[in-house]
């Protein structure tokens, strides 16, 4: 368990957290970071909104933070679903610090294809929020043409993200 980065498997973080001690230090909105003394590794606690549930779950991430193509990596390579969705989860957070992350992630998609089957596109999709076309950009101080531009970007993002949705169903990996 100590080879994750994300674990968002409910059952997995009570186990995870039973073995880590409070650094009673905040790491953000609503997170807190713990150690585990075994490894010296940070671990930051937060809450997500569990699929089809009224109340939040609890994951666990490694504090600090890989870079966002290391995340990238673990969205399309790891074999657990839950850390698939950890890292979703995470990019979504990180974009709203302004890292940009949807055209590498995309990117790597069309680049990957092949071994990205319909549930772990599935998940990125959705938790990394693909379909989303509002703009993420800043717009203080832009001129409207600026604004229009960014906005037509992530239009024109959304529509890749669509377009390999249905490639990858073609496809058909399993």
């Amino acid at each position: 368990m100590t080879d994750r980065i994300f674990i968002e498997d409910q059952d997995l973080v009570e186990k995870m957290l039973s073995r880590l001690t409070p650094l009673n230090e905040s790491s953000g909105w609503q997170c807190e970071l713990f150690i585990d003394k075994t490894t010296n590794q940070k671990w930051e606690k937060y809450l997500f909104e569990l699929f089809d549930a009224d109340d939040d779950g609890i994951g666990l991430r490694r504090f600090p933070y890989p870079s966002t193509k290391e995340i990238i990596r673990i969205a399309l390579t790891s074999n657990f679903f839950d850390e698939i969705d950890g890292a979703c989860g995470l990019l979504l957070d990180m974009e709203f610090a302004k890292i940009e992350f949807r055209e590498m992630l995309i990117s790597e998609i069309e680049k990957n294809i092949n071994n990205i089957d319909e549930d772990r596109f599935g998940i990125i999709y959705n938790r990394a929020e693909l379909y989303d076309t509002l703009n993420k950009r800043e717009i203080l101080g832009k001129h409207f043409k600026e604004i229009e531009k960014d906005a037509e970007y992530f239009k024109e993002l959304m529509t890749k993200a669509e377009r390999l949705r249905q490639k990858i169903k073609q496809i058909g990996n399993s």
